[in-house]
């Protein structure tokens, strides 16, 4: 009997190893394309100054609620993030 249930799990596992790797797609192509694109982007220097537009699209209304306790909204804490700073400065020290 335990011959029996080692047998049938041992051949169980393989089977879903087999199905598993035979679904895989092995696209050769993809490497090829990735290839195109630049692996680095180039530095330029910061424009100082200017005005900075954002916008979020939704379709409920904006409530205003701009505390982060109270705010069960994703568009107000999207809008809160800006607005939000820390209470201590922190550093990699």
């Amino acid at each position: 009997m335990k011959a029996i249930k080692f047998i049938s799990t041992t051949g169980l596992l393989i089977g879903a190893a087999l199905s598993l790797a035979a679904c895989g797609q092995n696209n050769k192509n993809a490497a090829k394309t990735a290839k195109k694109f630049p692996e680095q982007t180039p530095q330029k220097t910061a424009k100082q100054g200017g005005t900075l537009t954002y916008a979020i699209e939704t379709d409920t209304p904006f409530k205003g609620i701009f505390d982060s306790q109270l705010s069960v909204d994703q568009v107000d804490s999207d809008v809160m993030q800006f607005g939000n700073e820390a209470l201590f400065d922190t550093d990699n020290q």
